[in-house]
């Protein structure tokens, strides 16, 4: 008489637990907004301001660009541009806001340690930023404040007046520009001797004159209480006039009427 075979204690403990911890190798449910489809970008400014019917936005600088429209979100890497005769304001989430004159191209990207201007090859913008990176035609700064950035077309170089606050050259060379003082570059270097240069106040006013036409505008949008920087607009100061050079050949120094600080050098 054949007895059937009894499990041993061990092999129906082992089953046991097998059977108990099956439902916690179960895959997880997906979270929320991971893993379907591509994710969310956040904004990093809104347009607060138009003026002028050549405002357009390109987003992701895809080379697509449609009017731009009060109120529009601005996320990293939208390509945001006027043409003839039209401005445009947009105020920065994080703080600040950033204007451009008419003919002017930039984007934004959302660097880990500032917010980047990006892309910015013709026209001219006003930052009123604290750690705000700008590049333009080869060149890399970085601001703590109220900066105005220009593309020269005489010898497309770009020209950097310091309003308020501090700015640095990254690249091509390293220099430190206080308030009140400029400085010219391109890819190749510091245009001049190499150094910043102090102007005066009346160029001062006249780098940021422009930004008067945003005012009591009927295109606007409401914005954060921001605080704003305003001059009188006075007569066009001439600008020095650069050649672009071959390596072999040095660039003539605009006049200055003030010694360069030491730590410019």
């Amino acid at each position: 008489m054949t007895l059937p075979r009894i499990p041993h204690r061990s092999s129906r403990f082992s089953l046991a637990l097998l059977l108990a911890l099956l439902p916690a190798c179960a895959p997880l449910p997906p979270v929320p907004g991971q893993g379907q489809g591509p994710p969310v970008l956040r904004p990093v400014g809104r347009i607060t301001a138009i003026e002028g019917p050549n405002a357009f936005v390109d987003r992701g600088n895809h080379g697509a660009g449609q009017p731009a429209q009060l109120g529009q979100p601005l996320l990293a890497g939208d390509r945001f541009y006027t043409g003839p005769g039209t401005r445009m304001k947009v105020d920065f989430w994080n703080g600040g806001y950033i204007e451009l004159d008419e003919n002017t191209d930039p984007s934004l990207l959302q660097d880990l340690n500032c917010l980047v201007v990006s892309l910015f090859r013709s026209g001219r913008i006003f930052v009123d930023k604290s750690n705000a990176c700008v590049e333009s035609l080869g060149t890399r700064s970085q601001q703590f404040s109220k900066v105005a950035y220009s593309v020269m077309p005489a010898g497309a170089y770009l020209q950097i007046t310091v309003v308020e606050g501090e700015a640095r050259t990254l690249l091509p060379a390293p220099a430190t520009v206080p308030a009140g003082w400029r400085i010219d570059l391109t890819s190749r270097g510091l245009l001049g001797d190499g150094r910043a240069y102090r102007v005066p106040e009346e160029a001062i006013r006249q780098s940021i004159g422009w930004t008067q036409y945003y005012r009591n505008r009927s295109r606007s949008a409401p914005a954060p209480e921001l605080p704003m920087f305003r001059l009188p607009f006075p007569p066009a100061m001439p600008q020095p006039e650069y050649r672009v050079p071959e390596r072999s050949t040095p660039v003539p120094a605009p006049e200055r009427s003030t010694p360069v600080p030491g730590r410019l050098r």
